[in-house]
């Protein structure tokens, strides 16, 4: 990280501001809508997690909001004088700015902020807009030399135009429509690529005029791509012109579109219903079978790093070591930044500093959080943790069986409720938290063509029902530091999915970690669960 960069951004921002003014740090990819590496704020505060919103003063003082899952990260990562403002388990970004700032604050935002994230921080602060310099914003994971692909026909099954039209009013009402939701754009066009890294979608922009056969797809390097059925192609670099050209209501989505192309449109809609996102989560039989395809390539790949694992390799060289077993099975990428933790790194609920000095030795603790993207461009996520030794404690083994009951409760439970299924989990790994151990994060959530695609949302604030066909992860943990001093978390996740009687299937098959499991605190009915498990694997 450049410290002469931090200090031109720092006279840049500073420099728009009077006293009492506050500015928004940018923290997300306009396409994305994820927190990006050389971001402003990543730049400013050195914190790369994936969730997090910064904001600074006249003076330059910064103060970074980070949830639950970043406690530890923060504290670790960023420059010293940034105040880290915690926020409890369940609390929204909007919710601390205000307890920490006056109402009707002036607050810059980028000009690409997201519609529905301006509207919320307008309910409170005295809104400004400001535009970064192409020059502070790097980008290094885009490559436009990675083509974009169709999915295998016998995979994708139904094809652009069988999907269009199960959207609601836009095939008889003469209804226009742009989407700017990548994983709604991937499953309407079977499309997929690998420009960025941890993901399989890529930069586009959909509209939508199906009646009068009008469906436009803009891209880059439009004519490299495969003709589909019903769809015209159109460079990325031309949709403010066009869509500034048409008069008709355009119906959008607020949680997807960013200020800049909102105000582009004459005559914008709000459309409220979630409808696309929905039949995006629900797989086809087809997409199941491959998953499950993919799923076993990730096991072996972690039986693989597991059996290679010895006294005196780094977090930083495990991480290699995993990744390159990850790409021997044919993954094209990670799906996300691997989370590779040893002993007390394992209490940040999102590590992946990797450090360099922190060593595998005999009776360590290894949290795995992992998954990949192999040729037809789903995510596959799983978590282990793994016990290296022969000799485990108490503790240890307290903890990794409580989260398996955990897991094994809500995997047997017949809830559809995301919500309700979130709290049998709290309930299960509550006990814990008076031996210093809480559970600081949602249960899961959806996954498809990227490795959180939503719904279901499976968490305290969830209003998601889990439908049949809706792939999802189930993932309860605990971290802290118990009474005898063991600081460590403990996390297990397998990605499910009902079928249509409601009877729960996973896609992984990997075993749980036998020497870590304390039978004894296992129901009957967990008890064999676990041990069929075990000897099926």
């Amino acid at each position: 990280m450049s410290s002469e960069l931090r200090k031109k951004q720092i006279k840049y921002y500073t420099g728009l501001l009077k006293e009492n003014e506050f500015l928004l740090l940018k923290s997300e990819d306009s396409f994305f809508k994820a927190h990006y590496e050389a971001s402003p704020l990543n730049i400013l505060t050195n914190f790369s997690g994936t969730e997090g919103e910064a904001i600074i003063d006249k003076k330059g003082n910064i103060s970074l909001f980070v949830d639950t899952r970043y406690h530890i990260l923060a504290d670790k990562q960023v420059f010293f004088g940034i105040n880290v403002h915690k926020m409890p388990l369940g609390e929204t970004f909007y919710e601390a700015f205000k307890k920490c700032y006056p109402k009707k604050s002036i607050l810059y935002v980028p000009f690409d902020i997201k519609l529905s994230d301006y509207m919320r921080l307008d309910e409170y602060f005295d809104l400004r807009t400001y535009k970064i310099p192409d020059k502070f914003l790097v980008n290094n994971d885009f490559s436009k030399k990675a083509p974009i692909f169709p999915v295998d026909k016998d995979i994708a099954v139904n094809d652009f135009l069988f999907k269009i039209k199960k959207i609601p009013k836009i095939n008889s009402n003469n209804r226009k429509m742009l989407i700017f939701n990548l994983d709604e754009i991937s499953y309407l066009t079977n499309l997929r690529s690998f420009q960025f890294k941890n993901s399989s979608n890529f930069r586009s922009i959909l509209y939508l005029d199906v009646k009068n056969q009008n469906n436009i797809l803009f891209v880059d390097k439009p004519l490299k791509l495969k003709k589909i059925e019903g769809l015209k192609y159109l460079k990325l670099s031309d949709f403010f012109d066009y869509i500034n050209s048409i008069d008709d209501e355009i119906f959008i989505d607020y949680e997807d579109i960013t200020l800049d192309k909102f105000l582009s449109i004459k005559k914008p809609v709000q459309n409220k219903k979630k409808t696309l996102s929905l039949l995006a989560s629900i797989k086809q039989k087809s997409e199941i079978d491959y998953l499950y395809e993919c799923y076993e390539k990730l096991d072996n790949a972690i039986l693989n790093f597991k059996n290679k694992l010895k006294t005196g390799i780094s977090e930083f060289d495990l991480v290699n070591l995993f990744e390159s077993e990850l790409m021997k099975t044919g993954a094209k990428s990670t799906s996300f930044k691997t989370i590779m933790a040893i002993g007390e790194n394992s209490a940040s609920i999102h590590y992946s500093s990797y450090d360099k000095n922190k060593i595998l030795t005999d009776e360590s603790l290894i949290l795995l959080d992992c998954g990949g993207y192999w040729d037809n461009g789903y995510a596959t996520d799983i978590t282990r943790t793994f016990y290296f030794g022969t000799n485990p404690s108490d503790t240890y083994k307290k903890v990794y069986t409580y989260v398996l009951k955990a897991f094994v409760s809500c995997f047997l439970s017949c809830e559809t409720d995301a919500k309700k299924l979130d709290k049998l989990a709290r309930e299960i790994l509550k006990p814990l938290e008076k031996e210093g151990f809480y559970f600081g994060h949602g249960l899961g959530h959806g996954i498809g063509t990227s490795v959180h695609q939503n719904p279901p949302r499976l968490s305290l604030n969830s209003k998601d029902i889990i439908k049949p066909l809706q792939v999802h992860s189930i993932e309860p943990g605990l971290y802290g530091k118990s009474i005898d001093g063991k600081e460590f978390g403990v996390r297990i996740e397998n990605c499910v999915y009902f079928d249509i009687d409601y009877k729960r299937f996973s896609l992984s098959k990997f075993p749980f970690e036998e020497l870590l499991i304390k039978y004894e605190l296992l129901s009957e009915a967990e008890k064999e669960f676990v041990k069929k498990w075990q000897s099926k694997v």
